[in-house]
Order: structure tokens, then C-alpha cells, then sequence
């Protein structure tokens, strides 16, 4: 058993909406996710959660409040055959420039949905979770 820990970010832009990022599984499967990643060697959380977000959306953002807005944890069975346990901090985040569209490789597509929207094509319940309690 190991443990991996990323950090992203809930972002909403000045129409109040929701940016998610579309990726594609290692099965092949389209996902529809919140931003987020690893934090580099040394970089706190809170910048790694920016960068991410930056690099995954092409939006530039601010965080209002430096602590994240929700957590989930959950387990899943790396490629390698091992259990991992990973936990994920969302912050939450305000978009105040950028383009979509210049998301980087690792991303299929951005959408900007309204909340409910954005809830609704979530791929994971747990990401719905974390996007609720995120604009509480």
C-alpha cells in the first residue's frame, strides 16, 4: 500500500461559473474532473494547486482564502497492482484572466459551466462533493 497526495482548485470565473477539465482514462474513458496534480518536490501545496490549475485550464486564478475548501480521500488500484490510498485538497478559486484554450497537453478540453451544470457532468461523486462544499 502507498500514498499519493494532489492538490487543486475549485474555480469559478466573474459569471459565477465552474471550470472543469476533460481528460481521457488510461482505459480510454472520457472523464469530465476538477483541476488538480502533484505538488514538485518542495513546492507547497497551495502554490502546486496553482500551478495546476493554471497549466490545466489556462485560466489565471487567486485564492481568497489560503486553506483548502474540501478534501476527498479514496483507494484505488495502481497499474503496477498495488492498493493506493490518495487524498485530494481542493481551493478555492477565483479566475481573473487566461483563456482556456491554452490549456496544456495533459487536458482534452475546458468547459465553464454554470454550478449546477458543472455538478451534473462530473464524472465523480466525489469531485461533486468536493464542489459543493467548496461553494458552500
Amino acid at each position: 500500500m502507498r500514498n499519493d497526495f494532489s492538490v487543486g482548485g475549485v474555480v469559478t470565473d466573474p459569471e459565477g461559473r465552474v471550470a472543469l477539465i476533460k481528460t481521457t482514462s488510461l482505459k480510454g474513458a472520457l472523464v469530465w474532473g476538477l483541476p488538480k496534480g502533484h505538488p514538485h518536490a518542495g513546492e507547497e501545496a497551495l502554490a502546486a494547486a496553482v500551478r495546476e490549475v493554471q497549466e490545466e485550464t489556462g485560466l489565471v486564478v487567486t485564492v481568497p482564502i489560503p486553506e483548502p475548501a474540501a478534501r476527498i480521500d479514496y483507494w484505488f488500484v495502481a497499474r503496477d497492482g498495488e492498493r493506493v490510498h490518495k487524498r485530494v485538497d481542493f481551493y478555492r478559486m477565483e479566475a481573473i484572466g487566461g483563456d482556456p484554450a491554452g490549456h496544456d497537453d495533459e487536458v482534452d478540453a475546458v468547459a465553464l459551466l454554470d454550478p449546477l451544470e458543472a455538478r451534473a457532468r462530473l464524472t465523480y461523486e466525489n469531485e461533486r462533493a468536493a464542489l459543493d462544499a467548496a461553494l458552500a
